[in-house]
């Protein structure tokens, strides 16, 4: 099985923490489907944790780069996240 896991640092401010978790909703909500228009199987994970950063396992080495590239578009799309107010 191929994943992607997203880990943001965990917010301490109260206000923050609620856009935070309606970033990450949303990101649960969309990535999957638009990962999915290109790449079959793949479990996106979407958590706060105690630092941020990201992990790719089970692609191949082609594979992996040509989805790194596509996950660089989709986290470039401003559209991403239409809908989360600040």
């Amino acid at each position: 099985m191929r994943k992607l896991d997203i880990r943001f640092t965990k917010e301490r401010d109260s206000k923050k923490i609620s856009a935070q978790q309606k970033m990450i909703e949303r990101l649960e909500e969309i990535l999957p489907k638009r990962i999915a228009e290109k790449f079959d199987n793949v479990e996106v994970r979407i958590r706060t944790s105690s630092s941020q950063g990201f992990d790719v396992s089970g692609f191949d080495k082609n594979d992996k780069n040509k989805f790194l590239e596509y996950l660089e578009e989709l986290w470039n799309d401003d559209s991403l996240l239409d809908g989360i107010d600040e």
